[in-house]
């Protein structure tokens, strides 16, 4: 059996050299990302590309990010012990596993059942009982687990649709990915005075696109 530790080991280290490691919430998702074997969330003819800095194909069209764009995600939402959290578009379900590594309960919604299954058997195997995954639409949040203190889209839409604005609670921050003429920029917002605003710079991205209703909004 190949132990992947070593190049997870890896993976921790360059992370740390590319980001501010000396920031508490970087330092946070590192420690949690150090603890989940991202090898087990993509097929076995993958996994010795697992580690490195490159996202991967899951089947279906759909892609795990690469771990940079992970880290930066989840630092700049920067999910507390308390707090709970919304990643629709879950997919293989690894940012929510390292989500559930943060934070107190996380919700992942995915379109795609042979997704939903496969990450859930993972989450499962790896004893992540505060990390549940839902079948369904989840464009528009998923109002039975709201509020959110923060919430991830994990797939690129022309625009975050107000009914996830709707499910964060106050002070709560989300990030998406959002289509654009010059491309896809990954942007963050918080809820501040119950209206929405951009409380830091957001990066350019490569998402795949948001699939069911509301993939694109007019």
């Amino acid at each position: 059996m190949t132990n992947y530790s070593r190049p997870r080991s890896g993976m921790i280290a360059r992370l740390a050299s590319l980001s501010d490691a000396s920031d508490p919430a970087v330092s946070r998702v590192l420690e949690a990302m150090s603890s989940i074997p991202r090898h087990m969330f993509v097929e076995p003819p993958l996994r010795h590309r697992a580690y490195s800095d490159c996202s991967l194909p899951i089947g279906r069209g759909q892609t795990l990010s690469q771990p940079m764009t992970v880290l930066s995600c989840l630092a700049a939402v920067d999910p507390g012990e308390s707090d709970t959290m919304l990643e629709v578009g879950s997919g293989s379900g690894y940012l929510a596993a390292v989500a559930g590594r943060l934070c107190s309960r996380v919700t992942g919604v995915e379109t795609m059942l042979e997704l939903v299954h496969r990450s859930r058997n993972v989450i499962e195997e790896l004893g992540l009982t505060n990390v549940l995954i839902q079948y369904g639409d989840g464009g528009a949040g998923w109002p039975s687990a709201a509020p959110y203190d923060c919430i991830i889209v994990s797939a690129a839409a022309d625009a975050v649709h107000p009914g996830l604005f709707s499910q964060l609670s106050e002070g709560g921050r989300l990030g998406a990915p959002v289509s654009g003429d010059g491309g896809q920029s990954f942007r963050f917002f918080r809820k501040k005075d119950g209206r929405m605003e951009e409380y830091r710079a957001g990066f350019a991205c490569r998402f795949v696109p948001l699939t069911g209703r509301f993939g694109s909004i007019e």
